[in-house]
């Protein structure tokens, strides 16, 4: 992740303002926003990201995209689980 925690969480709070974003996913898209860049900075997978809907609305589905090319869709709970898995068997 580009931008600094403070950052993100400022992004995730105008979301939540605006109505992009529902606030009970701030805080496991937090958790995910951390996992995600420690299992990129490990080489464990090469991207993810949020899913939204046609008004860009954040919707409960996350796509990551392994080390090996293959996009996974998960919820955001089994996205948080399958990062902290994946991490954990890495050490």
């Amino acid at each position: 992740m580009s931008e600094t925690n403070a950052e993100y969480q400022a992004r995730l709070d105008e979301m939540i303002r605006t109505g992009k974003l529902k606030a009970e996913y701030k805080n496991i898209l937090l958790e995910i926003g951390e996992l995600g860049s420690k299992a990129c900075s490990l080489g464990l997978i090469s991207g993810l990201g949020w899913g939204e809907d046609a008004n860009h609305v954040i919707i409960d589905e996350y796509e990551i995209l392994d080390k090996n090319g293959n996009f996974l869709y998960l919820t955001l709970l089994e996205t948080r689980d399958y990062l902290q898995n994946l991490i954990a068997d890495s050490e």
